[in-house]
């Protein structure tokens, strides 16, 4: 990770000064294990965590956190503490549950203190998947540091997605606006209302409308954010009613990397495979390919 990089994502560190909360939590009788158990207790208590299902609403916040391993796997005791940290600083007001789960992240529909709808996205710090990501990063002239240890790649990861949002948005792309990244969190606009996403296109009637569209998100990305998405499809693109939105932006890499060619033709070809098998009729994806890079 360049220097420029380091100091662009300590300033989001400092600007909400996460790191100068005390949470002094343990009693002096308490076991080291009470303590820990009673510590993820109070911050959980603190965030007005409301876990969706009434089974799991039932449960006290030391049995979710002991019993429920899905849930141990996302809060760990520092994940807790910085969601209770964004809490104490108004990033977040509380957070409502999840909305959405896969192998490397779960997202969950969240509130800031005016009202506004958040999507907190927790990066899994126990996974092994994002081994499979460094061609994504090495390469990336952004990145150029890159630490061993899973913990500082998922690390490394959300701030990485968050720089990609970051400039998508800035120049006009249709994407999520984000808010802040700290460690393992990012937090960004909710797509959505009422803590319910909006639709992806897999989910969705679409029509050529949304094809062009989807090719024009493509060749801004290209030429105005000067990035290629590199996991682009059907999955991760919301159909709203201003238009498409793309989101998953973590494998998304500056055009200057050496596999840029690669990425971006296979993301033309996904969306042109999707259009095809709805009934359309497209462009060809080379002829689309030219344009976008021209």
């Amino acid at each position: 990770m360049s220097e420029d990089s380091v100091d662009e994502f300590n300033e989001v560190h400092e600007e909400h000064n996460l790191d100068s909360l005390e949470l002094n939590d343990e009693s002096e009788d308490s076991s080291p294990e009470e303590s820990d158990l009673g510590l993820q207790d109070k911050l959980a208590k603190k965030m007005n965590l409301r876990l969706a299902g009434k089974e799991r609403a039932r449960k006290t916040e030391k049995e979710i956190f002991d019993k429920d391993k899905v849930l141990e796997a996302v809060f760990d005791k520092p994940t807790v503490m910085l969601l209770s940290r964004m809490i104490n600083n108004g990033i977040i007001s509380y957070v409502n549950g999840a909305v959405g789960a896969g192998k490397e992240s779960q997202m969950y529909w969240a509130v800031d203190p005016s009202g506004q709808d958040l999507a907190v996205k927790i990066y899994l710090v126990t996974t092994s998947n994002f081994k499979r990501r460094y061609p994504y990063l090495i390469g990336d002239p952004r990145f150029t540091r890159i630490k061993k240890g899973t913990r500082s790649l998922v690390e490394l990861w959300a701030k990485k997605e968050f720089r990609n949002l970051s400039k998508s948005f800035n120049t006009g792309i249709p994407c999520p606006e984000p808010i802040t990244v700290v460690k393992n969190i990012l937090v960004m606009k909710f797509i959505g209302s009422n803590g319910v996403p909006s639709p992806t296109l897999v989910e969705s009637e679409v029509d050529y409308t949304d094809y062009e569209k989807t090719i024009e998100i493509i060749s801004d990305l290209y030429q105005k954010a000067e990035l290629v998405h590199a996991d682009l499809s059907e999955f991760n693109i919301f159909k709203t009613e201003k238009g498409p939105v793309v989101f998953d932006f973590g494998s998304a890499v500056d055009i200057r990397h050496p596999k840029t060619k690669e990425f971006l033709e296979r993301d033309i070809s996904n969306i042109t495979k999707f259009f095809v098998k709805r009934g359309l009729t497209v462009d060809n994806p080379i002829d689309v390919f030219e344009r976008v890079t021209k």
